[in-house]
C-alpha cells in the first residue's frame, strides 16, 4: 500500500510538513481530521500516534499506533513506532513481542538495532519488579543491579539513568522501588543512596519520602523521618503507611499524643491494617494504657494471624499488666509456639563433636551491639570471657552500628551480620559455622530473631537478659536466671525451658562512662522534706502500684513524687495522667511530672531520696543506675521473675531489707526510711563504693558463673546423646 492509496493522505503530507516547520497544533489538526472521515487510515494513525508519543503520551498513542499496524503491516516503521511507544508506556514485554515479530518478518533498520538493548533494559527492569512484588528479594535485587548504579552519585553513573530513561522506565520510580528492596534486605546505606537519589530525580516522589521515612527512623534519625514523612503526606494525604511511618517517628521523640492521632489517622483510612494495630498499641502501652494496648495487638493477629511483631509484643504488654494471670502470658507463649514457631522446627542429628571438655562455640544473637541499655550489662561478660575454653560469635542483626558496636567487636572471635538474612539463611549460617550453645538475647523484644532460633540451628539453645518472662519456643532449652529471680519450686511452671540458675546474680551491671557522681547528701537536707520517685518506663506504673505510691505520700505528709514520664508535655497525655493519679489517691499538689529527655539521663537521680520499684513488673535497668547514683530503691517481692528483679538486686547489693514481701511491708519500708533521716543518712553513705563491691559488679565471677553454665549445658547434652560409632 502507498501513500496515494487513500484520498486523506495527501491532508496527512500536508500535516507532515506542518511538523516539520514546528506547527505541530496544524499537524495534529489535519491528522485527526483524515481520521474522521477515514478511521482506518494507515498513515493518518501512524502520523497522529507518533505525534502523540512525542507529546509525552505514549499510552494515549498506542491505539493510533495499533490501527497503524493492522491497516499496513508491511512497513516496518509502524512495527518500529508501535514496540517504541509501548516500551515507553512501561509495556516492555509487550514491545519485545511487537519487536520479535517485526524480526520474525525480515524488517530490520538501525533505529531497530537501537530500539533492541532499550526494550531489554526495561524488561530487566519490569522483571526486577514483578520478582520484589513476588517476594523473591535476592532474584530481584539482581535484576536492578543490572541496570541502576549501586552508587547513584558516581560520575559513571549517569550513563545507566540515560540508558533507563531512553528504555521508558521512569527513573524515580525505579530507584523508589530498589530502595524499598534494599530496605527489605537489611542493607540501609544503599537504601538510603537509592531513595535519595529518586529525590533527586523527582523532589516529590511520595513513595521516596516515605521509605526514606521509614529507614531512617530505623537508623535512629527521628527528625529526620519525621520531615520526609510530612513531605509524603503533603502529595497524599491519604496514605495510610505515611501516617503510620510519621507516627513511628515523633513516638522516637516521645511526642506520643500526635502520634496516637497519626495511628488512629492511619486505621481511619485502613482498618484492616495490621501493623497501625500493633504499632498503636506501642503507644498506648507506652502512656501506662496496657488494657487497651492488649486489645489492639489482638487486633492486629486477628487481622494477620502471622504478624511476628504483634505476636511478641503481645506476649512482652501481658507481663506488664497487673489485672492479667502471669500464666494467661504463659499460654500465650505456647500459643505463638504452636501458631508460629514449631512448624519451623528442623529434626535432624547434630554433627557437633561429643568431647564433654573440648573448647566451645557459643554464639550470641542480638539486635542490640550497639548504644542499647542490654550492654551495660553484657559488656562486662564478654570483655571477661575466657577465650581458652570458648570461642565466641556474634550474630548482629542492626541495621547500622555505632561507637559501642565498635568497642564489642574486638571482643568476639567472629562476628557476622545477620541483618540482611532471612531466618533460614541465618539458621544455615549458624549451623555451618558448627555453634554449640547458641544465646537468644531479645526473646520478644525489639529486634528479636526468634525464628531463627525456631529453627534449632544449634544444639543448645538458651535465653538470657533481653527478655524476662519465657519464650514459649520448644527449640530454646533454658532460660538463665538466678536463685533470687527463680527460686527452685516457685516459678517452673511459668516457663516452658528449663531454668538454670545461676549462684549469685544473672546479669552484672557496667555503669555508662561519664556517669556524674551523687551528691554527697540526701536532697530533704536542702529541701526540708523528702522526695520520692520513679523513673522507669511508665508502662511499668500500675494502679496498684500507684495506690501504694499515694497511701505513702498520706503516711509522710511533706513527702513529694517526681515521676519521669515520656510524652508527658502532650497536654491531652498529662491531662488524662493527672486524672488518673488524683482517681487513685494521689495529691496532685506534691506530684512532679518530668518529661524524659537525655539531658535529664541520672541529673533527676540527685533530686530524689528514694526511688520506688513499680510493680508487677520490677525495674531492672533504672533501679541499678538509681542505686549506682547513691539511691535506694524500694522493692515489692513477686511470684515470678519479672516480680523478683528487685529481690536479686537488693539481696546482691546486701541490702535485703529493701525488698518487701507485701504491699503493706513496701509502705511501711518507704515510710519508714522517708521519717528516719539518718538511717537514710546511712544506706545513701557509699552506695556507690557498696555497689562496686558486689557480685553485681564482680565481672570476673559473673564470668566464670556463665561460662560453667555453658560448660554445664554442654555436658548434660553429651550425656544424652548415642554413642557414635
Amino acid at each position: 500500500m502507498n501513500m496515494n492509496a487513500r484520498p486523506g493522505n495527501k491532508a496527512v503530507r500536508k500535516g507532515l510538513a506542518h511538523l516539520e516547520a514546528g506547527r505541530t497544533d496544524s499537524a495534529e489538526r489535519l491528522f485527526r481530521s483524515v481520521l474522521q472521515s477515514e478511521p482506518g487510515n494507515a498513515e493518518a494513525n501512524h502520523a497522529l500516534g507518533t505525534l502523540v508519543v512525542r507529546q509525552g503520551k505514549p499510552k494515549s498513542a498506542i491505539a493510533f499506533l495499533t490501527a497503524a499496524l493492522k491497516a499496513d503491516p508491511q512497513r516496518g516503521q509502524h512495527w518500529l513506532s508501535f514496540a517504541e511507544a509501548l516500551l515507553l508506556a512501561g509495556q516492555a514485554g509487550d514491545a519485545r513481542t511487537i519487536f520479535e515479530n517485526a524480526a520474525t518478518r525480515g524488517f530490520s533498520s538501525p533505529e531497530m538495532d537501537a530500539l533492541k538493548p532499550r526494550i531489554d533494559r526495561a524488561n530487566v527492569y519490569w522483571n526486577a519488579l514483578t520478582l520484589q512484588r513476588e517476594g523473591r528479594s535476592a532474584e530481584s535485587e539482581k535484576l536492578y543491579a543490572a541496570v541502576l548504579p549501586a552508587d547513584p552519585g558516581h560520575v559513571e553513573s549517569s550513563r545507566m539513568i540515560d540508558q533507563l530513561i531512553a528504555a521508558g522506565v521512569n527513573v524515580a520510580d525505579a530507584q523508589a522501588n530498589f530502595g524499598a528492596l534494599l530496605i527489605d534486605l537489611g542493607r540501609p546505606a544503599q537504601a538510603l543512596a537509592q531513595l535519595t537519589a529518586a529525590l533527586r530525580q523527582n523532589p516529590e516522589h511520595v513513595h521516596a519520602h516515605n521509605n526514606l521515612s521509614m529507614l531512617l527512623n530505623d537508623l535512629g534519625k527521628p527528625l529526620e523521618a519525621i520531615a520526609h514523612a510530612t513531605a509524603a503526606l503533603r502529595q497524599d494525604p491519604g496514605l495510610a503507611e505515611a501516617h503510620n511511618n510519621l507516627a513511628n517517628a515523633l513516638m522516637e521523640t516521645n511526642r506520643l499524643d500526635e502520634a496516637i492521632r497519626h495511628y488512629r489517622e492511619a486505621l481511619a483510612l485502613n482498618p484492616d491494617y495490621a501493623m497501625g494495630w500493633n504499632n498503636l498499641a506501642n503507644a498506648l502501652k507506652a502512656q501506662g494504657k496496657i488494657t487497651e494496648a492488649i486489645a489492639n495487638y489482638r487486633t492486629a493477629l486477628r487481622l494477620d494471624p502471622g504478624c511476628l511483631l504483634a505476636h511478641s509484643n503481645l506476649v512482652m504488654t501481658l507481663g506488664y499488666s497487673a489485672e492479667v494471670p502471669h500464666e494467661v502470658l504463659v499460654d500465650q507463649a505456647r500459643q505463638f509456639n504452636v501458631a508460629v514457631a514449631a512448624p519451623l522446627l528442623r529434626t535432624r542429628a547434630f554433627t557437633n563433636t561429643l568431647d564433654p571438655a573440648r573448647r566451645l562455640r557459643i554464639g550470641y544473637v542480638s539486635g542490640d551491639f550497639r548504644t542499647h541499655a542490654v550492654n551495660y550489662f553484657f559488656e562486662p561478660l564478654l570483655t571477661h570471657h575466657r577465650k581458652d575454653d570458648f570461642e565466641f560469635f556474634a550474630y548482629a542483626n542492626m541495621p547500622a552500628e555505632d561507637g559501642v558496636t565498635a568497642r564489642l567487636k574486638p571482643h568476639f572471635d567472629h562476628w557476622r551480620d545477620i541483618c540482611g538474612l532471612n531466618d533460614d539463611a541465618a539458621a544455615d549460617l549458624i549451623e555451618a559455622d558448627g555453634i554449640d550453645i547458641l544465646i537468644d538475647m531479645s526473646g520478644h523484644s525489639f529486634r528479636n530473631r526468634i525464628l531463627v532460633f525456631a529453627r534449632k540451628p544449634a544444639p543448645i539453645q538458651a535465653t538470657w537478659l533481653g527478655f524476662t518472662t519465657t519464650t514459649g519456643v520448644q527449640a530454646i532449652d533454658y532460660r538463665i536466671t538466678d536463685i533470687y529471680a527463680d527460686p527452685p519450686g516457685m516459678t517452673e511452671h511459668l516457663n516452658t525451658e528449663t531454668l538454670w540458675r545461676l549462684p549469685a546474680t544473672f546479669c552484672c551491671y557496667q555503669p555508662r562512662a561519664g556517669i556524674p557522681d551523687p551528691i554527697d547528701h540526701p536532697p530533704r537536707d536542702d529541701n526540708g522534706f523528702t522526695t520520692f520517685g520513679c523513673f522507669n518506663n511508665f508502662t511499668k506504673v500500675t494502679d496498684g502500684a500507684l495506690r501504694c505510691w499515694a497511701e505513702i505520700l498520706k503516711r509522710v505528709t511533706d513527702a513529694h513524687l517526681l515521676l519521669e514520664i515520656p510524652g508527658i508535655d502532650g497536654a491531652e497525655f498529662r491531662s488524662e495522667t493527672e486524672a488518673r493519679l488524683a482517681r487513685l489517691g494521689l495529691p496532685l499538689d506534691r506530684v512532679i511530672l518530668e518529661p524524659r529527655k537525655p539531658s535529664n539521663q541520672y541529673v533527676l537521680y540527685n533530686k530524689i531520696d528514694i526511688a520506688l520499684d513499680p510493680f508487677p513488673f520490677n525495674g531492672g535497668t533504672t533501679s541499678l543506675d538509681a542505686l549506682w547514683m547513691g539511691v535506694p530503691v524500694v522493692s515489692l517481692a513477686g511470684a515470678y521473675f519479672t516480680a523478683r528483679m528487685g529481690v536479686t538486686i537488693m539481696n546482691n547489693m546486701g541490702l535485703p531489707e529493701l525488698s518487701a514481701a507485701d504491699e503493706k511491708a513496701y509502705i511501711d519500708i518507704a515510710a519508714g526510711l522517708a521519717t528516719d533521716p539518718s538511717r537514710l543518712r546511712a544506706i545513701r553513705h557509699d552506695l556507690r563504693q557498696k555497689m562496686s563491691d558486689s557480685p553485681i559488679m564482680d565481672y570476673p565471677a559473673f564470668a566464670r558463673d556463665m561460662e560453667a553454665a555453658y560448660r554445664g549445658m554442654w555436658q548434660a547434652w553429651c550425656a544424652k546423646q548415642p554413642a557414635r560409632g
